[in-house]
Order: structure tokens, then C-alpha cells, then sequence
């Protein structure tokens, strides 16, 4: 039998939780702190949190927003969105990180190289 793991994603603007609609505007869906406690709630196994928008406005990660997430959920916390710099991955690992997503390289001294 197969492993399933259920592991939403809560893309983050602002304060709000947002939904792409056709793929040109955002839909405000609710408070990721509510939404992290739910999915919690019914099990999930991991969350995913992305700041979809933080590297397109060059605007760091809200930790504040992101202890307030992780302060009541205990699974796996993949955070991601404006993250720049050691400095950055070492508040949000301080803020409740369990693991950090990195995507977007937009600074020439940028402290984490790509591999390869």
C-alpha cells in the first residue's frame, strides 16, 4: 500500500492567504494563521508557506507572521518567499521554520550558492 502524505500550501500576500485566479488576480481565501490551524486539525502532514510575492516587490519574509503560524501547528514547516540571505534563513528556521525553499537568486552576494 502506498504512503500518502497530505501537504498543503499556503500562498501568502500580505497578511492574507491568496488564491490564483486565472492565473491574473489573487482571490483573498483567509488568515494564514487560521488556515495552518485547520489543515493541522485535519491531519495534514507538512505545510508548505510561500510569500508568493516578497521577491517581485524585493520585500523580506514577515517572520511575525510566520511565528504566529508556526506557533500552534507541530509538523514539518517548509517556508519560502524573500528569503535572501543567511541572515534571512536563520529567522525564519528562529520563527518556526523546519525547512527553508529557495527559488528566486536576485542578489550577486547572495550567501548560498547553487549547486553544481
Amino acid at each position: 500500500m502506498k504512503n500518502i502524505r497530505i501537504i498543503p500550501r499556503l500562498d501568502i500576500k500580505g497578511p492574507n492567504v491568496v488564491k490564483p485566479v486565472q492565473t491574473e488576480a489573487l482571490k483573498v481565501v483567509g488568515n494564514p494563521v487560521e488556515l495552518a490551524g485547520f489543515y493541522y486539525s485535519q491531519g495534514a502532514d507538512e505545510l508548505i508557506y510561500m510569500d508568493i510575492v516578497a521577491s517581485l516587490y524585493e520585500r523580506n519574509l514577515d517572520f511575525d507572521l510566520l511565528k504566529s503560524v508556526a506557533e500552534n501547528i507541530f509538523i514539518p514547516l517548509t517556508v519560502g518567499g524573500g528569503i535572501r540571505t543567511i541572515h534571512d534563513i536563520n529567522n525564519a528556521l528562529r520563527a518556526g521554520a523546519d525547512k527553508v525553499a529557495i527559488n528566486t537568486y536576485s542578489h550577486p552576494k547572495f550567501l548560498v550558492r547553487p549547486l553544481g
